[in-house]
């Protein structure tokens, strides 16, 4: 659908929906909506993206088809968020190596064999011939091992930092607005706690039309799952950096503790959201927002299970190509992530802060 017609489509069933109201406590979409008579794209974007896909209005509305008015707000709200991640990045045309499986696939073997080359050229020598079995370091060394994570990373930061000030500018408009550190704390509890996906407090109607909140707790597996990722990445650095322990570290340590809970709690939930979206209605999305959801959930998993396989294998002789592996997935994710899903969260805190900040004024 062209974009005019998809934000005119938009227009037309919240105008539909403004008259209506009765999805006024389902979330904090509905309230926001009444606070504006008329709407521009800036502030259907927004609406959009504060939208948390519960369903439960739905499930709950009378105008859905068959009716003439026929009402699909979850359906056209995510189509205005597939939108945003498109407009927002850098290229906004996205070359074809940096989506479709088969391109991800092309440059994850591409990279693969790229860090065999850079581990054979340093001396590479293995987890179980080197002097310190179990560290990653005997794969590859420390400097190249970060240059080669952090120039993927740069160019995501730089995208996203890009993307998120145009966001910004077409939905609200002053960028010093968002330096107001009261409003971010609570946005950032609500973000944390996916208070908005409780729907009408009876959580999603996801994957049936009968209120659940299976979605909601396999989404907390993933969100906390990944931060324990980070607070392991983090703190493996502060202890090799600040305290000089190297690795490989005790199984009773903060990296190892952090990153297997974190690892299981992430295999948990996407492969828990992958088996709900499988059983869940098709009509209030569109499918390639349901391929890019089974795309982020597999990404994430891959990075979990082979994140989780160093661990396992960090004493056997299979350690170097599954490290390799994991090295890889990893960075062909931070480069690709501008592109993917995955940014829908950044959009999506957003637009709960802006919701904050609004209700304030």
């Amino acid at each position: 659908m062209p974009v005019d017609d998809l934000f005119a489509e938009a227009e037309r069933q919240l105008i539909v929906c403004n008259s209506c109201r009765y999805c006024a406590g389902y979330c904090p979409v509905w309230p926001a909506l009444e606070l504006r008579s008329t709407l521009t794209r800036g502030d259907i974007t927004h609406l959009a993206n504060l939208c948390h896909d519960c369903r439960d209005c739905f499930s709950a509305c009378m105008y859905t088809p068959p009716h003439e008015f026929d009402l699909n707000p979850p359906k056209v709200f995510a189509q205005v968020r597939e939108e945003t991640y498109r407009s927002y990045v850098w290229p906004s045309t996205v070359p074809g190596w940096m989506h479709g499986w088969r391109g991800v696939a092309g440059w994850f073997v591409a990279i693969f064999v790229l860090l065999v080359a850079l581990s054979s050229l340093t001396g590479g020598a293995g987890n179980s011939t080197g002097p310190n079995p179990g560290s990653p370091y005997e794969i590859l060394p420390h400097l190249v091992m970060v240059a080669v994570v952090a120039a993927p990373s740069l160019w995501t930061i730089v995208v996203l930092a890009a993307a998120v000030s145009r966001y910004w500018r077409d939905t609200h408009g002053r960028l010093r607005d968002l330096t107001r550190p009261g409003v971010w704390a609570r946005t950032l509890v609500q973000g944390v706690q996916l208070r908005h996906m409780r729907g009408g407090g009876q959580d999603c109607d996801y994957p049936a039309d009968v209120p659940s909140p299976q979605r909601r707790r396999l989404h907390l597996a993933v969100t906390y799952g990944f931060g324990l990722c980070l607070v392991s990445t983090t703190s493996a650095a502060f202890m090799q950096e600040f305290l000089h322990l190297m690795p490989p570290y005790p199984y009773l340590s903060v990296p190892v503790i952090t990153g297997t809970v974190g690892g299981f709690g992430m295999v948990v939930g996407c492969a828990g959201l992958m088996l709900l979206k499988r059983r869940s209605a098709p009509e209030p999305g569109t499918p390639s927002m349901r391929r890019a959801d089974y795309g982020l959930l597999w990404a994430l998993l891959i990075l979990s299970v082979t994140g989780l396989l160093t661990l396992f294998l960090r004493t056997n002789p299979l350690f170097g190509p599954v490290l390799v592996a994991h090295l890889a997935a990893v960075i062909v994710a931070f480069a690709i992530t501008p592109y993917t899903k995955f940014v829908h969260w950044i959009y999506r805190l957003l637009a709960i802060y802006k919701d904050n900040m609004d209700k304030l004024a």
